[in-house]
């Protein structure tokens, strides 16, 4: 799933709305909207695993296949 990259935060710092936006969609919008304050979210990359990781903890799920 990918995650939200800006928020919309009305007067008292509450998020109003999450939304997932590149750099450009986000620039546009600020410029459209001027009075919108808009911030940016932190994003947390989670690591990736290797193939062989994968497969291993795979077949400690299912076990041998039977053919």
């Amino acid at each position: 799933m990918i995650p939200f990259s800006y928020a919309i935060m009305d007067d008292e710092g509450e998020v109003i709305r999450k939304h997932r936006w590149s750099v450009k969609e986000a620039k546009w919008f600020t410029d459209n909207n001027p009075n919108v304050k808009v911030v940016k979210l932190e994003v947390k990359k989670e690591p990736t695993q290797s193939a062989s990781e994968i497969q291993q903890e795979l077949f400690n799920l299912v076990g041998k296949a039977l053919y």
